[in-house]
Order: structure tokens, then sequence, then C-alpha cells
């Protein structure tokens, strides 16, 4: 594979993407700019597709180094489809009402009411609240959030919604009378720029396609297309309605005009799972499903992989020339032992389940720790004097970390001062001085890293049927139905036929998940666990009734079962 990167530093890290002289939080140094877990599980999908729809659904643009290349893009560009988020989420139960908005909504009703009725209509007419009813149908997010932060599901690219903010909406409101403004100005102070539920998840797995078709340009045609056709091929009854909506207010002088984006980064451009995550969406891609299915299941299979990409860097196995080589899908493979019996066995496998669920979060705080470690040992050793190491380190972990702007700089401090204190007489290079430092730094890092990222992985699992229940206790790796389709569907090329017992060799071959006893001593959990291999039979059991039931297998009287993707 011909990967595109660039040498980040003195450590010779190589990324894809625009990795800028910005310094990141510490997670991001792991997985890439960046993932958070404010965003809701849709809204990975929702920022991906307008990404693709502002790049002319074209994978591989918005890369520094294809500047000179001729049809290169540096920015996509998201329409703001402000008069079309205005007319079917302002309403009297808005919770940051503004008079310029009400203003704006009232007139735009009105031009609505004049296309629907053929003149003038009030902002009040039946037709026109039916129309916005039906629009409204297709809402996607709006819990606890301003009209100008909601999404509508993108059964076509017109609408698409990127998130915005009303500059002051909750603290200052509009103090003048709206009517004294021209139109274009009730637009004023909405804006685009801060990323509060759109938290670049969308984009990053827009770079990890990129990463991945590379070098493969029928391939990456193949998805750009097939995802063109989804959003602009489908429903164009409902494309033209929205855009009819949105250019009755921009085209009246009220602010229309686009949003420009510029693409994060992911770290290891060459990696193997990036290849298999093209792979999967490609494979995917090609069915005739009805489209709101479709892209249903396209949100399960984007979060699906942002989860598998999560473990595949927290793995301890993970380090750049593995990820080179392609030996990081062996190496990295996470253990994700699904129960599909509950209570049936007395909640064995749940339990074992549980386990490695909890191990998962176990993963990401030691391979955060270890870049601690990593980083503070390395500032040690090229610190110009060794009387001189504890400047160095406070130094460089206030410019890599920003140390400065922690929510416990306090307590780091106090740390820094007591580590001074302590070693004052001791040798410069003393071991344990340097791990001082580096569990001082991690423990002032850990918070953010905790709240802002520890929970992506368990939010997105509960969300698309890979982690259950979705509050209590004894969360564990479960397969729901639309997730097992989905997986099927991204694994088989259409037309496969493949015994049942084949089918989950794949699956644990290809995403790390057990649920017979193979796959278990294929993992090592026979001996790990210390279970009997019965239990797992039982699960292997449970998910051959249930794939009957779905009508993803077909059993025949010699007892054999086949997994058939039409």
């Amino acid at each position: 594979m011909s990967g595109i990167r660039f040498t980040s530093g003195d450590d010779m890290t190589t990324y894809y993407g625009n990795y800028g002289s910005e310094k990141y939080p510490l997670a991001v140094q792991i997985w890439g700019h960046r993932l958070r877990s404010g965003q809701h599980w849709i809204e990975y999908m929702l920022e991906f597709l307008s990404v693709m729809s502002g790049f002319g659904y074209q994978l591989g643009q918005g890369l520094p180094q294809r500047a000179h290349e001729p049809d290169y893009l540096p920015q996509y560009r998201v329409p703001r489809r402000l008069g079309l988020r205005r007319f079917v989420f302002y309403d009297e139960r808005e919770k940051t009402r503004d008079t310029r908005d009400t203003r704006a909504t009232d007139e735009l009703r009105r031009r609505v009411g004049g296309i629907i009725n053929g003149a003038a209509s009030p902002a009040s007419d039946p037709l026109i609240e039916q129309v916005r009813s039906l629009l409204r149908s297709f809402s996607a997010v709006e819990s606890d959030r301003s009209w100008y932060a909601k999404s509508l599901f993108p059964v076509h690219e017109e609408f698409l919604l990127w998130e915005g903010q009303r500059k002051g909406a909750t603290r200052n409101p509009y103090p003048h009378a709206a009517e004294q403004l021209a139109e274009a100005e009730l637009d004023d102070g909405v804006e685009f720029s801060t990323r509060n539920f759109f938290a670049r998840g969308g984009e990053l797995y827009y770079l990890i396609l990129s990463a991945g078709t590379e070098g493969r340009p029928e391939q990456r045609d193949f998805i750009g297309s097939r995802l063109r056709a989804l959003l602009t091929q489908q429903n164009q009854s409902l494309g033209r309605i929205a855009r009819t909506i949105d250019t009755l207010w921009s085209e009246r002088g009220a602010a229309e005009g686009y949003i420009h984006g510029t693409l994060g980064w992911i770290p290891d451009p060459e990696c193997a799972l990036y290849r298999q995550i093209a792979d999967d969406l490609a494979t995917f891609l090609d069915n005739d499903l009805e489209s709101l299915e479709c892209l249903e299941l396209l949100a399960h299979l984007i979060g699906f992989h942002i989860i598998s990409y999560i473990y595949h860097r927290a793995n301890e196995a993970s380090h750049s020339e593995g990820h080179c080589s392609g030996s990081c899908l062996d190496a990295c493979r996470p253990t994700l032992l699904v129960d599909l019996l509950g209570q049936q066995d007395g909640g064995v496998v749940r339990d074992r389940s549980a386990r490695l669920l909890r191990d998962q979060d176990d993963r990401q705080r030691r391979q955060a720790r270890s870049l601690v470690n990593e980083k503070v040992r390395a500032w040690a050793a090229s610190s110009p004097r060794l009387d001189a190491i504890d400047d160095t380190i406070e130094d460089e972990a206030d410019a890599f970390f920003q140390m400065g702007h922690t929510r416990a700089r306090g307590s780091y401090t106090k740390a820094i001062g007591e580590l001074r204190t302590r070693y004052s007489s001791a040798a410069p290079g003393d071991d344990r001085r340097v791990q001082g430092y580096s569990d001082a730094i991690f423990n002032a890092l850990e918070s953010e890293f905790s709240k802002n990222f520890l929970g992506v992985h368990r939010k997105l699992g509960k969300a698309i049927g890979l982690i259950a229940p979705r509050t209590g206790q004894q969360m564990r790796f479960v397969l729901g139905d639309t997730l097992l389709k989905t997986l099927m569907m991204a694994a088989l090329p259409r037309g496969t036929k493949l015994g049942f017992g084949v089918f989950l060799e794949r699956l644990y071959c290809r995403y790390g998940i057990v649920v017979g006893p193979g796959e278990a001593k294929e993992a090592g959990l026979i001996e790990r666990l210390r279970i009997n291999e019965a239990y797992y039979a039982s699960n292997r059991q449970a998910l051959l009734v249930r794939m009957k039931a779905a009508g993803l297998v077909t059993e025949y009287s010699d007892a054999t079962a086949l997994v058939r993707r039409a």
C-alpha cells in the first residue's frame, strides 16, 4: 500500500491528515483527532456523510500532501441550511428562544405557505404545519438541543445539517427589536466553528477510509459512488422539498453560505485495520436494501468500526511496525465474548463477558499511561544536563500536554513541588524521580481522559447493540439483531453461502467476536476463563436459533446450517 505520511517532532511518528502545531489531549495522541464521548452515535454517520458530500463523495481529499494534484480539495464544504433547520425545529418549545429566530421562522413559514397555496398565507396555516411535521418525522437527534444543534436522518443529502451555535444565546438574549433588522441580519450570531456534538468522529472515519483505500482507486470510487447514489438518487421528492424551503430563505437576502472544514488526522496511515474497514464498507454497500434500512445499518457499521479502532490501538501489541507490516490484525485482535444466554446458564457466560468488557477500559487506561511513561523517559534522557532533568520534564510536559490547562493543575503543581523536595538530594538520574513525574502527569491528565474519551466505546456499544444493558450492572458484550445483520453483510460478499461454523470463525478472525467453543479455544479463553466448553456450545446454539428466526441461516435435515447473503 502506498501511504501518505509525514513526521511530527522528534519521535518519527507518522500521521495521515493535518497534524499541526496545536497541542492535543492525551487520548488524541493515541487515537487521532478526535473522538469524544459527548457525540451521539448517529452523529458519527451524519458527520461522516457531511464530509463525504462536502468533498464531492471523493475519498482521499483534504490531505496537505495532495496539494499539488489537479483535483485537490483542501477543505470540505457544507451548506449552512439555516432556513431548513429553523423551519423544522424552531417552535414554541424551543429552549433558547430569540426574537430574531421567531421573526425569521414566521417569515419563512409565510413563504412556504405562498408556495403551497399559490398566494400569501399566514404562518399558522395548517398545510404548512403538515409539511413541517413530515420533515420532522425524520428527526435523528433532538434531546435537550437547541434548534441549531438538532439533526435530521439523512434520507437525502439536503437533510444533512451541521451542528451550529448561537453565540451568547443562553446568557444574553437579543435585547433589541428584531422587526427593525434586515433579514440578512437575523442570522447574525449563528456560528458553526464550535464542536459540542459533532466532535470529529465522522472526520476520523473519513480519514480511516481514505487511508484504507490508498492505492486502490477502484474501491475508493465504488464507495464514493454508492454513497452518492444513496444520498442523491433516493428520496428525491423529499430532497426537493427540503431544498425549496431552504432556498426560500437564502434567496431573499438572508445569509446562507457554506461551512468550510479542515480534517484532523489519524496515526499510522498504513495500518492494516484501515484496509479491513474499507473492505467491510465496500462489501456492505454492495446491496439492494431500501435506503432507510441501508442508512440504519450503515450507522451501526460505522459505530462498530469506531469501537474496533479504539480496541485495536488500545492493545498492548499496538506499535507502528506492526501496523505498517499488517501483523497488527492478528496481534491486536480484541476478544469480544458475546453473551447470548443471559440467565439460561446461570449467568456464567455473562459474567465472563462482563469481565472482558472491563478489560477494554483497563487497556485504554494502560495505553494512555504507557504513552506518558514513554514521553517522560524520553524527555529525561534528552536533558542537556543531569541536574536539569526536572526542568526539562516540566517544560516538555507543559508544551506537549498543556499541563497548565488541565482540570487538575492545582494538584499537579503540588505533586511536582513534592517531587522536587523529595529528590533534591537524590542522584539526578534516579529512576524513581522519572517514574514520579510520569505518575504526576498521568494523574493530572486522567480526569479529562476518563470524562471525554474513556466512555466512547461503551456509549457507542450500547447504541448499536454490542453492549448491554443500556443502564445498570453487569454490562457485557452482546450481539443485537441489527448489528448481527450488519456484520454479516460487511463480512460476506453478495451471493456467499458458507457453513454456520465457518461464519463464526470469520467473525472471530475478522472482528474478535467469540461465540462457540472453537473461537474460545482460538482466543485462549478456555484456559483463561476456566469454564466448561459446554457453556460456549450452548452460546453457539443460541445464536443459531436467533439467526434461523431472522432468516439469516437455513438448516437442512442432515443438520447442516448455511449462512447466506443474497
